[in-house]
């Protein structure tokens, strides 16, 4: 009889250590909340792989953070809040091949500032695609894309980010680190400011305003680890007049190897009215293409800075007034 106790007692210790052994981390769960009215607040917390979480909220002064981390991989954020705001929506992933997406519009024209967030960061982060869409004004736009614990320095790869923002002063900036990667930001309406940053190679930036008293920001360089910028591509275009346009692909202005082979593209005057715009680009490689149009419109001014070999550099202005400064050294 002892001897059957102690069995069963064993088999107990078993299966209590085989429960205890079980993953941490969940796979294939949807998780979904809809809040109609003001005031409210959603938190969604998944960890694992092909999960997915989902979040609607009507109305003003809402609140949503959905986080999906440690370790994860094929998840998908979706976030949604309609009203006048203020609202705010924080989206976290970590891990690779995640998706993550906002939607804020505003159906009244006196709307308040809404908020999105996201943050894709973590190690092997890379296939993540993120996307934010306002409409309203004086909204704020804030990606992230990142990689911590990277032995080579070399920080994500393959990650796009796109920013699409209709209406008067809003703001949208963006961050990613590694390469083959892609940061695009798209706004329609006066007074609204984009900015860009990217560190390492082969990496793409785009910046797109379509009304007036604009600025777009980009930069593109170096990953303090691994000392290459090759191969990136920065363009802005703006249509209107009084935009402000600045880029900069920096990096060792004379190794041959690195840093070198990119080009940076500024065109102000798309198809429309032109005048009191500002250009103003800067490269250090070499083998690089800067090119500035501004087509139309008159007292615009571009300058343009190169500091290696092999350079290309080109300014075109038409109409009344205009200064281009070009300097290669």
């Amino acid at each position: 009889m002892m001897s059957f106790k102690r069995h069963l007692m064993a088999m107990g210790s078993a299966i209590a250590l085989m429960t205890g052994a079980a993953p941490a981390f969940a796979y294939k769960n949807n998780a979904y909340i809809s809040q109609p009215g003001d005031n409210n607040s959603a938190t969604q917390d998944q960890q694992g792989q092909d999960n997915s979480a989902s979040v609607i909220q009507s109305g003003t002064g809402g609140t949503s953070i959905q986080t999906q981390a440690a370790y994860s991989s094929n998840n998908t954020e979706t976030g949604t809040q309609s009203g006048p705001g203020p609202n705010y929506l924080s989206q976290t992933q970590a891990g690779s091949h995640n998706s993550a997406s906002v939607t804020q519009y505003n159906p009244t024209a006196g709307s308040h500032t809404n908020v999105a967030v996201q943050n894709q960061n973590g190690n092997y982060n890379s296939y993540n695609t993120a996307a934010i869409s306002q409409s309203g004004s004086g909204n704020r736009a804030y990606q992230t894309q990142q990689q911590s614990n990277d032995d080579d320095g070399v920080a994500g790869y393959n990650n796009v980010a796109s920013a699409t923002q209709t209406g008067n002063y809003n703001v949208s900036t963006q961050s990613q680190s590694g390469h083959d990667l892609t940061a695009s930001v798209t706004q329609g309406g006066n007074g609204n400011v984009a900015s860009q940053t990217q560190e390492s190679y082969s990496n793409t930036a785009l910046i797109s305003q379509n009304g007036s008293y604009n600025v777009a920001v980009q930069s593109q360089s170096i990953v303090p680890a691994y000392a290459d910028a090759s191969g990136n591509t920065a363009k802005i275009y703006q249509n209107g007049y009084r935009n402000h346009a600045y880029q900069t692909q920096a990096g060792a202005a004379y190794d041959v190897d690195i840093n070198s082979a990119n080009y940076a593209l500024i065109e102000q005057g798309v198809g429309s009215y032109n005048s009191y715009n500002t250009a103003t680009q800067y490269q250090g490689g070499f083998s690089n293409t800067a090119e500035i149009f501004q087509n139309g419109g008159n007292n615009n001014t571009a300058t343009q800075t190169q500091t290696s070999n092999n350079d290309l550099a080109v300014i075109s202005q038409s109409g009344n007034g205009n200064v281009a400064t070009q300097t290669q050294h």
